[in-house]
């Protein structure tokens, strides 16, 4: 969830609180409606309308700030789920009648204190704030990782281990695997770690689900001994890693990373979408955005160029005849621009000439959709397109050790913030971060070793940041963090717990274990006027933290002649 900055958002955002309590109130009015009918000769669809009501409340209240009325929704919603669809409830005995009747009934009447007590607090003073910071985000959305592990011991220290780089971890048993996920609502399973012995009945467990979300929950193997046979039994049993005795945190926190950070783009993808049939044009929209696609529709070419630098798309879909313009012309007309030479362009025509196609392929386009295209052949050419895209990003722009951003682009970012923070008056922090004594580590561990210490607090930067928080390697063991909609009180408490936390992580290089401690220095960026100065204040408080002990975090305070002043 992103930070919410502009002036005017805690008045949009109640206005739809507003209208969502006007709705919350039409809603239980017919659901008590419904539950009557239960009770009455004229019942016909009352489940199934009923159903259908609580899914649709259990899923937005909680957007509104109303966590509660949501959770107890759920619950109704599952009390009707497996009478709710029925052809005919005149099937259903008046004795079971009944009882659904009271359990809605006791359930609805919650749901009317709750909404009650809502719409009497409905004004959050802190709505009133010009920039409206999310703290529960601040550390941004912590995964969920379940084991499942016969030693306790191992499973208990795992999970302390793995909550220091900020992953929320739960012992649990094989029986009770399933309730942990379906309990998981603000912290959503990435991935499951047994023990080898355990890995089959984790597996089978698994697989009882008829959820499509919870069969793709990853399976890694922790623990026991390492041997071809070992491994190859793991593999058969449908483990997706395997990270045998003395487990070497640092690899297993790097796999799991990784692994979230591709659930997490998913099929997201950001389209433009060049189309003069606006009908068509709005089908194909939604077609893409349920499946999580993020789209902008071109009707007037005039406007194409202009609308590509501020939507800065994945990918291009195009008509190749539009309305007094040439798919073709506009293909070649965006390559004369250096940065979008690698941008994928496909064109949507019912031209069904192969030379035809061929030489508008050879004109600037990747590729051609024949219309009429299914949605669902559109969805999955344009998830594939959009993740070759964002995986050649990734190779220009994510520095290869870490995965974050390079040196060049991180500075960009906190340029293009300081304009945001100059033109639309909000707050928001810059860190510079720099591990201690580094050289050390290498000189006395070697490179290898110094590697896996700067890629765990990579690890852990993106961990425990929000979405979006920008982070970049600025050079070497240096860290640049960019967090935008955040003030300095705010910035100095996360950067001192991601400080703490990675003191306590234990490396190790043979027999040897070693701790390894970062330095950070904080500036406000919209208390400065370029980036430049942003990047100097911060640099300034790193140096006086490590001139005063390193193992911490300073901020720089505008006052007398500018100087830093130590965080507490």
């Amino acid at each position: 969830m992103p930070y919410t900055n502009a002036p005017d958002m805690p008045a949009k955002l109640a206005r739809l609180r507003e209208r969502f309590l006007v709705r919350l109130s039409e809603d239980l009015e017919c659901l008590q409606k419904e539950a009557d009918r239960l009770v009455s000769d004229d019942d016909g669809g009352a489940l199934c309308s009923a159903y259908h009501r609580l899914h649709r409340l259990a899923g937005s209240a909680g957007t509104f700030g109303m966590p509660d009325v949501g959770r107890t929704a759920r619950a109704l919603e599952k009390v009707l789920k497996p009478v709710a669809c029925i052809e005919d409830e005149s099937r259903l005995d008046s004795g079971h009648k009944a009882r659904l009747f009271e359990e809605l009934s006791s359930g609805l009447q919650v749901l009317r204190s709750l909404a009650g007590h809502q719409t009497s607090s409905a004004h959050d003073p802190s709505l009133d704030k010009a920039n409206v910071f999310d703290r529960t985000r601040l550390e941004g959305k912590q995964a969920r990782l379940l084991i499942v592990d016969e030693d306790t011991d191992r499973a208990s220290l795992l999970c302390r281990e793995l909550s220091s780089y900020g992953f929320d971890s739960l012992e649990v048993s094989v029986d009770a695997m399933m309730t942990a996920i379906d309990c998981a609502e603000n912290s959503g399973v990435v991935a499951l770690l047994a023990s080898p012995v355990k890995v089959p009945k984790v597996r089978t467990v698994r697989n009882s689900s008829s959820d499509p979300a919870i069969l793709r929950l990853p399976i890694f193997a922790v623990g026991g001994h390492d041997s071809f046979d070992n491994r190859y039994e793991l593999a058969e049993n449908g483990a997706r890693g395997f990270f045998p005795d003395p487990i070497q945190l640092p690899e297993l926190v790097e796999r799991i990373e990784k692994l979230s950070a591709d659930q997490a783009r998913g099929t997201r993808g950001r389209v433009i979408l060049v189309e003069d049939d606006p009908d068509l044009a709005e089908h194909y929209r939604l077609v893409l955005h349920l499946a999580g696609i993020d789209v902008r529709i071109v009707n007037d070419p005039t406007r194409l160029l202009s609308d590509m630098a501020a939507f800065r798309p994945d990918l291009v879909l195009m008509d190749v005849q539009l309305d007094g313009y040439s798919g073709v012309h506009l293909a070649r007309m965006i390559r004369f621009d250096a940065q979008w030479l690698s941008l994928p362009i496909i064109y949507l025509s019912s031209e069904d000439d192969p030379d035809i196609q061929l030489d508008a392929l050879s004109k600037g386009a990747d590729d051609f959709l024949m219309k009429p295209v299914s949605d669902d052949y559109l969805v999955r050419s344009v998830q594939i397109r959009c993740l070759r895209a964002r995986l050649l990003s990734d190779l220009m722009n994510q520095d290869s050790l870490t995965g974050l951003l390079k040196h060049s682009l991180i500075k960009q970012t906190l340029e293009q913030e300081v304009a945001r923070c100059r033109r639309d008056g909000h707050t928001s922090a810059v860190v510079m971060l720099d591990l201690d004594h580094f050289k050390t580590v290498n000189d006395t561990w070697g490179h290898m070793v110094g590697d896996t210490v700067i890629k765990s607090l990579a690890n852990l930067l993106r961990n425990r940041l929000r979405e979006t928080d920008l982070i970049g390697r600025y050079g070497g063991e240096e860290f640049l963090v960019v967090m935008p909609g955040c003030d300095l009180d705010d910035a100095e408490r996360v950067m001192q717990d991601i400080a703490a936390s990675f003191s306590a992580l234990a490396f190790t290089a043979g027999q040897d274990r070693f701790h390894v401690t970062l330095s950070a220095g904080i500036a406000a960026i919209h208390a400065l006027s370029t980036a430049d100065e942003s990047l100097n204040a911060a640099d300034t408080a790193l140096y006086r933290r490590k001139y005063n002990g390193r193992n911490g975090v300073t901020v720089f305070r505008s006052g007398p002649q500018n100087a830093p002043q130590e965080a507490h």
